[in-house]
């Protein structure tokens, strides 16, 4: 058996070899709460009342409900392949907790160092953690069962979305749903990795991860994601990070290990989205605002139109889901050195916003690449799979027959 005394000071040595990730976050500037109003007001939220749930059950009408029920199988082959797995990765039966904790430092900081470097070498793109408000826990499932507030402390993990994706995209074609799935398969990997290995350690866990369908959330990421120091609110309404922009997917491990919480950051996205509407502009459906922040359930955002959101992405004739938000944002561009060279720029020099603004403006980011395109635009009727192919073109944008 290894002594405990001697490994926590070989552990000791390497707590300054910190593994930061492919995106230096640990340059941005850190605060003590995140740079929204957050007050004591929050209640916690009812699954049912998503706007998912709303949609399932009729609230928004008949015909979003029968779109939810014609997505929900998969109206696109490769979403439908991908559902499939992230499916099977959800049916894995929790491990047992060691009756024995390993024999290894515990105190928060080791803990926490080793756990984000896990995170890290399967893969992840970001990795934090933090501590949980009670507020984020949802206060009833879908079937309708109080959720208990379990765990205090979140592991938060990051994947990027697909970029070269993305970028071939229009934002709501058949690859929408595609793009956010790759990321969901590979966190529920990583998510339910890193929970079993915790509960090989001594402590309980629990993995969130996936879209709706897959039913493994007991919490809201979003506050999460702000209290880990993942990014802030954007005016779409979700959270942003100043190196993936918009276009990235989120899971957490719910856990009793004690941890060492990251503080939130604060880059200027507060004022920046305040002057940019390229998101609320490119948004098929309008749901993002145009105006001001405003207070919405104790605390303050950009609200965003779920209704609309959802109406849109549920009937969409020409696609599945809307990705329009993550192609159009100026935050999303690619992290090489010319595109760093602005994010910094805009980071520090709040003067320098309207420029980058406008200089998104003129580049452009929302315009398909049709010579990138790699995919069959084809859709499930009735079991049977039909083609979508666009008349006249392949850039996504055509009507279809």
């Amino acid at each position: 058996m290894i002594d405990r005394m001697e490994y926590s000071v070989e552990a000791g040595s390497l707590r300054g070899k910190k593994r930061h990730g492919p995106f230096p976050m640990q340059t941005l500037r850190h605060v003590e709460k995140p740079t929204n109003l957050i007050t004591d007001g929050v209640q916690r939220i009812d699954m049912r009342n998503t706007a998912y749930g709303l949609a399932a059950r009729g609230e928004y009408g008949s015909a979003i409900q029968r779109g939810v029920q014609k997505s929900l199988p998969g109206k696109y082959p490769l979403s439908a392949a991908q559902k499939d797995i992230i499916e099977h990765i959800a049916l894995m039966e929790a491990n047992p907790v060691a009756t024995q904790k390993a024999p290894i430092p515990q105190d928060p900081e080791s803990l926490s160092h080793h756990i984000k470097s896990v995170g890290y070498f399967l893969k992840a793109d970001v990795m934090r953690i933090c501590k949980v408000p009670a507020s984020a826990y949802y206060s009833h499932d879908k079937q309708g069962n109080p959720i208990d507030v379990r765990f205090e402390n979140a592991v938060v993990i990051v994947m990027r979305k697909e970029s070269n994706a993305i970028q071939a995209s229009n934002g709501h074609d058949w690859m929408g749903d595609p793009i956010s799935f790759q990321a969901y398969q590979h966190l529920g990997m990583v998510a339910e990795t890193i929970a079993n290995y915790i509960r090989r350690l001594g402590w309980d866990a629990s993995a969130q991860y996936g879209p709706s369908f897959v039913n493994r959330y007991t919490v809201l990421l979003p506050p999460l994601l702000l209290a880990a120091g993942i990014g802030e609110v954007s005016r779409a309404g979700i959270i942003l990070n100043p190196f993936l922009g918009l276009a990235f997917k989120a899971a957490v491990v719910l856990t009793d290990m004690p941890l060492a919480p990251d503080k939130p950051i604060d880059f200027g996205l507060q004022k920046f989205c305040q002057n940019c509407k390229i998101c609320a502009e490119a948004c098929p459906s309008k749901a993002i605002p145009t105006g001001g922040k405003v207070m919405y359930n104790g605390y303050e955002t950009w609200k965003l139109n779920t209704q609309r959101c959802a109406s849109f992405n549920f009937t969409n004739k020409k696609g599945t889901m809307c990705n329009a938000c993550v192609k159009s944002c100026p935050w999303g561009n690619p992290t090489t050195w010319p595109h760093n060279l602005v994010r910094n720029v805009v980071m520090n020099a709040p003067l320098m916003h309207p420029v980058a603004i406008q200089a998104a403006r003129l580049l452009g980011t929302t315009a398909p690449i049709p010579e990138e395109k790699w995919w069959f635009d084809m859709e499930y009727v009735d079991d049977i799979i039909q083609s979508r192919e666009p008349i006249g073109g392949t850039n996504g944008n055509e009507e279809t027959r």
